[in-house]
């Protein structure tokens, strides 16, 4: 009988709660803040900023490459792998 009270009050707060909430829908959207090295640049300025990235690529070291372009300008793995994958199409074989 204990349990059924404290469901029933239970139940009865949040039925309440549900009904007092506003309806209004938010429009706010989630914009992060974007960190060095996640400008838009072509992969070819980022090779010309550093030729590091650029030799290790022609050499088909692409991790070393990665690990590179993520020391320099402070990327998650997937911006540097992406950035390095630019870099690559952007190359002359």
């Amino acid at each position: 009988m204990n349990v059924a009270i404290v469901l029933g009050i239970f139940l009865l707060g949040f039925i309440i709660g549900r009904l007092t909430a506003s309806k209004e829908k938010t429009t706010t959207v989630y914009q992060p803040v974007a960190r060095r090295g996640d400008a838009a640049i072509s992969g070819r300025d980022i090779a010309q900023v550093d030729p590091e990235i650029e030799t290790a690529i022609r050499g088909g070291h692409k991790i070393e490459a990665i690990k590179r372009y993520r020391k320099i300008y402070g990327t998650d793995l997937k911006g540097a792998k992406d950035a390095v994958e630019a870099i690559e199409a952007t190359l002359k074989p």
